[in-house]
């Protein structure tokens, strides 16, 4: 994975259109961050962030390609996964300063869908002490699949102008949590262009 060479400024750069989407899901079950962490099929990675100095903090200092979370060695294996679970590269104490201390998130976690080649990865984080938070989230990660689906659709043409020859597919149908890696699914848009 390499990060994208506006991997800094892009969340900042459309943080209107980011908000106008983003506020929809912020609040529900507690959820305090949302952010769409996008690989395209190169392995070049772009975040649309509701909390873009959060990114920021890790990637301006060096910490992106050591952050666990957003590690291929996760988010190809694993569909879900907590934040709490990953093993950063390098820099462990400096990377949870930045999520824990910094911003206050107590917990991350990360939804997966696999669409063309791509990974799409929807990044959630509360700042609430709430025990159950974990079991909420269990309890509705189909709910929030399909949030961050849509999400990523009305982001979809934005994020088009970062990925060069590669299309980002549109997200027509919804697929359950089965657990396990990131089932491949392809849009009609692929098959045609493969075809």
């Amino acid at each position: 994975m390499v990060l994208h060479k506006d991997v800094l400024t892009v969340s900042y750069k459309h943080r209107f259109e980011i908000k106008k989407y983003f506020k929809e899901v912020v609040g529900l079950y507690g959820i305090d961050h949302v952010s769409l962490d996008l690989v395209s099929p190169d392995g070049e990675m772009l975040f649309f962030s509701g909390t873009p100095s959060h990114g920021y903090e890790i990637c301006s200092r060096g910490f992106g390609q050591y952050d666990g979370a957003i590690s291929p060695t996760y988010y190809k294996k694993f569909e879900f996964y907590w934040w709490k679970d990953v093993v950063h590269g390098r820099f462990n104490d400096e990377i949870n300063y930045i999520r824990d201390i910094k911003h206050k998130f107590r917990h991350g976690f990360m939804l997966v869908r696999h669409w063309n080649d791509f990974y799409i990865i929807y990044s959630f984080a509360t700042k609430t002490l709430n025990t159950e938070f974990p079991s909420v989230i269990v309890n509705h990660l189909n709910h929030l699949f399909g949030l961050g689906d849509y999400l990523y659709n009305e982001v979809r043409d934005t994020y088009a102008e970062y990925t060069g020859v590669h299309k980002p597919p549109k997200i027509t149908q919804f697929y359950p949590f089965e657990g396990g890696a990131p089932q491949a699914r392809y849009d009609d848009q692929y098959e045609l262009s493969k075809g």
